[in-house]
């Protein structure tokens, strides 16, 4: 059975929120601000939920869509969209 994109992202986060070790990983957003597109880091340990398609960051909710990468705090890249 293929895994789609939004169900590595999906399965990825709930990993890293639920799975105990959160401190380990940093997910890398799309942010569009003042400045135009922008990569943002998002420590895993800021991660409060992950439910239909979004994940929720100090209440904010974050669609899977702009997840860029997902790396280990070492620097090893897990999951990316970037080729």
């Amino acid at each position: 059975m293929a895994v789609t994109r939004r169900g590595m992202i999906e399965e990825w986060l709930k990993r890293i929120r639920f799975g105990g070790d959160a401190g380990k990983y940093v997910v890398v957003i799309r942010f569009r601000g003042e400045k135009g597109e922008e990569l943002v880091e998002i420590p895993g340990e800021a991660i409060d939920d992950v439910r239909r398609g979004y994940f929720y960051v100090g209440g904010e909710p974050i669609p899977f869509h702009r997840v860029v990468e997902i790396r280990d705090k070492r620097g090893k890249i897990l999951y990316s969209r970037i080729r």
